[in-house]
């Protein structure tokens, strides 16, 4: 940096000490972590036909995932140094056993054909995992090696194991007549050992049908234009039991130790749901695929109507029981919509072929039902805005929005509305108070406008008070009272899940050369700028160029400068510009060239001939190219990742370009 040199005059690694509980990150180049994994993978099977018709096959699967991570941090890094080194190995063993058995009957009777399969599987899952760890070494030299040669009190040891089972008997029949008339039933029922005995297995069926009517005789005549037609519809019942909500101890509950004044004790930190059954999806299918000039042209498409029956939910509870939510099943939710795919055929030659494929889905979502509590719409989690209408007594109408009501669209986001960036002391109105929880950043501190906001508060809200400054965003005042308060917030029109999603694919070919590109991208959804996006409005560090050359400074403003964000601030406890609302919101709309390859595939060489070598296609692909967007769209910020939420690439760190070079040989 300019700024800050890598090491100070003692040679130690500089820290900026507006911030200096973060480490040098050159100082991380100096810790040792080392991975080790190891992975087996085998699907053996035996396969038998005692008579024509019939086929026996038994399948056998093991997954055996082995991981072990070591770690030092030496008396160099700044976490190292205040551990007086650090050392910390963990490792896990996972496995996977699956067992499968099938018996499959095919008959063919003139027109007629019939296929039944009947099966039962097996799965296991098994977990151990084991840690330790230790610090106050009194040399970096033994790395992770020696844990015994820390001298702290505690040195720390875990250790736990899991095991998990699903069982499955399934059967199936298809039947067709001339492949123009097609149906299939279906019945599955499945057992899993998370849910308790009553409700560990759900039965779940289901049936489907089709009409090639291109094969019928009156589809003959547009023959040349339609030359493949197919109507399908189906309709079943699938479960599921979301591993995200259903736990090792969900159902029965857990209990934590822990220790006061010197004294061990437990505690219930999850309470126990032995009711918890599977969630429930009915869905209803009819689609329609469509081949066109010899099939040149393909069009799948969907619509699809689920409903989703106890449904899994972590609903809060009052904090007095002890904890703060339980895992239940939680009312209906319907989802619908519509999904296509389009295949072209653009060129399809002897030397040049010129593919383009694109899908893409639109759907919504809507709560049907909830548990009866008594009150309106069932609403759970709710909460009171003002809806801007004044009544006659003077007050102020409000509505209950939000969290989960019968008849609304679930996810939908309600917040302080930002109208901009107060640029200079005459933007703030005189008299203006913000007694919002949170007082949108600050931390709890009420927020007053001039000396006349400064007036209105008590004598224990001065004490404590921020003054709104320019450089400060503007927040609504939806009744117009004066106040800013938690019933000032509106809906947004934003939601997490994007309406629209899809998805491109290109490919060109010229004889042996093969180019193809894989275009993504979404629209109509949102993420919220939090965490490590918005710190630098609060603690002024890990500021993206972006930031610095948007932000309100008197300078900037004073040279007309375009203010795209508020002012910055070192300490949080003085700044009211990090709260969620509307301001941090933006749109993820955009369009990502995903992935491109070029390949080239050799044939027939003599020399090819000679070492009995069929083809050799060579290539290079790159991922995670470029990503256009509109103006929310943040340098570093990856759309499709901040809205997935699951990981910190794209946001925290930027996206990886990945870049490959191969060959595969065919003998």
């Amino acid at each position: 940096s300019p700024l800050l040199s890598v090491k100070d005059e003692n040679g130690d690694y500089s820290l900026n000490q507006q911030a200096a509980y973060i480490p040098n990150p050159v100082s991380l180049l100096e810790i040792s972590d080392q991975t080790t994994k190891e992975r087996f993978l085998a699907t053996p099977f035996v396969e038998i036909k005692p008579i024509n018709e019939l086929t026996l096959k038994a399948s056998f699967g093991i997954d055996r995932n082995y991981q072990r991570r070591e770690v030092y941090m030496p008396k160099t890094t700044l976490y190292g140094e205040k551990a007086d080194g650090r050392a910390d190995i963990g490792q896990y063993d996972r496995s996977d056993y699956l067992l499968e058995l099938t018996a499959n009957y095919a008959k063919r009777l003139g027109d007629h054909n019939l296929n039944a399969l009947v099966g039962y599987s097996f799965q296991r899952f098994t977990s151990k995992y084991l840690n330790a760890g230790n610090q106050g070494f009194l040399t970096d030299a033994f790395l992770f090696n020696n844990l015994g040669a820390g001298t702290y009190e505690k040195p720390w040891v875990g250790s736990s194991a899991s095991k998990s089972e699903m069982a499955s008997f399934f059967g199936r029949v298809n039947y067709d007549y001339q492949s123009k008339y097609l149906l299939s039933f279906v019945l599955r029922r499945d057992g899993y050992s998370k849910l308790a005995k009553d409700n560990r297995w759900g039965v779940f069926p289901g049936v489907s049908t089709g009409w090639v009517f291109s094969k019928e005789k009156f589809a003959s005549e547009w023959a040349d234009i339609i030359s493949f037609g197919k109507l399908r519809a189906s309709f079943g019942l699938n479960g599921n039991v979301n591993k995200d909500f259903v736990g090792n101890y969900t159902v029965q509950g857990a209990y934590a130790g822990s220790k006061y004044n010197g004294n061990a004790y437990f505690l219930l930190n999850n309470l126990p749901n032995p009711y918890l059954k599977w969630e429930k999806s009915r869905t209803f299918e009819i689609g329609l695929d469509l081949g066109f000039l010899a099939n040149r042209i393909n069009a799948n498409l969907t619509y699809y109507n689920r409903l989703t029956s106890d449904k899994y939910a972590n609903i809060t509870i009052p904090s007095t029981s002890g904890v703060s939510s339980f895992t239940s099943n939680n009312g209906k939710f319907q989802n619908q919509g519509f999904e296509f795919e389009l295949a072209f055929k653009v060129i399809d030659s002897k030397d040049w072929k010129w593919n383009l494929n694109w899908n893409g889905a639109l759907n919504k979502n809507k709560v049907v039902a909830l548990p009866d509590n008594g009150l309106e719409r069932n609403r759970q989690n709710a909460f009171q805005v003002y809806t801007g209408r004044q009544l006659e007594d003077g007050s102020y109408e409000k509505a209950w929005v939000g969290g989960y009501q019968e008849g609304q669209r679930p996810g939908d986001l309600y917040m302080f509305v930002a109208e901009g960036i107060y640029r200079s002391e005459d933007e703030i109105p005189g008299g203006l108070i913000d007694l919002s929880s949170g007082n949108n950043g600050s931390s709890n501190r009420p927020l007053y406008g001039g000396e006349e906001g400064y007036n209105k508060l008590t004598a224990n809200q001065k004490a404590n008070s921020l003054r709104i400054q320019p450089g400060d965003v503007k927040w609504k005042d939806v009744n117009g009272d004066g106040i800013i308060d938690d019933k000032d917030i509106t809906p947004t029109g934003f939601s997490n899940v994007p309406r629209f999603a899809f998805s491109s694919n290109l490919s060109f070919g010229y004889k042996g050369f093969e180019i193809s590109a894989l275009l993504t991208g979404s629209a109509q959804g949102t993420f919220n700028m939090n965490g490590y996006l918005i710190t630098p409005f609060a603690q002024g560090n890990g500021t993206p160029l972006s930031y610095m050359n948007g932000r309100w400074t008197p300078e900037r403003h004073a040279a007309g400068k375009h203010i795209t964000f508020p002012r910055m601030s070192v300490n949080m406890a003085n700044s009211q510009n990090n709260q969620n609302n509307a301001f941090w919101f933006r749109s993820t709309d955009h369009i990502k060239l995903k992935n491109v390859e070029v390949a080239y595939t050799f044939r027939n060489a003599r020399w090819m001939r000679k070492a009995h070598i069929g083809s050799i296609r060579v290539f290079v692909n790159a991922n995670n190219l470029c990503t256009w967007g509109g103006k929310d769209l943040i340098d570093g910020i990856d759309p499709e990742l901040v809205q997935d939420g699951s990981t910190s690439e794209g946001i925290i760190y930027p996206l990886t370009r990945v870049y490959n070079f191969g060959f595969n040989i065919q003998f």
